[in-house]
C-alpha cells in the first residue's frame, strides 16, 4: 500500500501477504474479517456487501484481480429505486499489480479454509 509504512510478507507467500492487505486497504470493514459478508447495502440482492468466501466458485485468479483492479458497482435490485449507496472502488491505482495478485490468491483461499473446517 503505496504511503504506508508496513513491511508485508515476502511475495513467496501471496495468501499471507493478501490477507495483511486485505486487512490494511479496510476490505475486512465492507466484507468481513474472513471474506463471510457484513456491511448493509442498499437496493442490492441479500441488502448486503457481497460475501467473499466463497469467490473460488465463481471467479479465476485473473477475473478476481481484474475485479480488484477496476472496482464494481452492484446491480440495483429495484431499476426504479435509489442506487446501491455502497461501491467497491478500484485498487488498480492504489495497490501494485503483485498487490492485487495477492488478495486475489487470499480470496480464493479462503474457501479452501472452509472447506477444511467443515471437514
Amino acid at each position: 500500500l503505496a504511503g504506508q509504512d508496513y513491511a508485508p510478507p515476502p511475495a513467496a507467500d501471496p495468501v499471507s501477504r493478501g490477507r495483511l492487505i486485505y486487512r490494511r486497504a479496510g476490505c475486512a470493514a465492507r466484507h468481513g474479517a474472513s471474506g463471510a459478508g457484513g456491511h448493509p447495502n442498499t437496493n442490492v440482492a441479500g441488502e448486503a456487501i457481497p460475501a467473499l468466501d466463497k469467490a473460488a466458485q465463481t471467479f479465476t485468479a485473473a477475473e478476481l484481480s481484474e475485479k480488484i483492479r477496476r472496482g464494481s458497482r452492484p446491480v440495483a435490485k429495484d431499476p426504479d429505486g435509489p442506487s446501491p449507496a455502497v461501491t467497491m472502488p478500484a485498487w488498480g491505482a492504489v495497490l501494485a499489480p503483485d498487490e492485487i495478485d495477492a488478495v486475489a490468491a487470499y480470496l480464493l483461499s479462503l474457501d479452501d479454509a472452509r472447506a477444511r473446517e467443515e471437514w
